[in-house]
């Protein structure tokens, strides 16, 4: 039986007491339900930081595992969006722009930054989505904060 429950707590992660594992075992089955939460908010479109905060904080205790599910490009887009809440005056990623120009078209037009490149970012603009062009790339200083006419 000892070797039991010291197998049970090397697979689990836990301590080899029955109590231990039977907690870290409930645990586990919550991952998968966080994991699909965690999804499905960052891919909302204009996910924010409180979005993500809202849902990731029911799943706290098991944020190592669930961190462990998610792809490079979620985590890399947590990481912005907790940037962009401390820094909101930044354009980056999930940033909702249009052009800063008042003469070009895109200045009445709204988009999301889905990239950030470093000195530029790469913005899909919503009313492109049914032509072959969905995105263009930007210096932050052409584009402004977008704000419904």
């Amino acid at each position: 039986m000892p070797q039991a429950l010291e197998a049970a707590a090397i697979i689990l992660g836990s301590e080899p007491i029955p109590i231990a594992i039977a907690y870290r075992a409930e645990q586990l089955e919550m991952l998968p339900q966080a994991v699909s939460d965690i999804r499905q908010v960052l891919a909302q479109p204009g996910c924010m930081w409180q979005d993500y905060w809202a849902v990731a904080q029911e799943y706290e205790v098991i944020k190592q595992d669930y961190w462990a599910e998610l792809t490079n490009e979620e985590t890399e887009l947590i990481a912005a969006l907790q940037k962009a809440s401390t820094e909101p005056d930044t354009i980056g990623v999930s940033s909702i722009v249009a052009h800063a120009d008042p003469y070009r078209t895109l200045y009445v037009e709204g988009g999301e930054v889905i990239q950030d490149l470093g000195d530029e970012v790469i913005v899909a603009w919503d009313h492109w989505q049914n032509e072959s062009k969905k995105t263009d790339r930007y210096f932050r200083d052409e584009l402004r904060f977008w704000q419904p006419q």
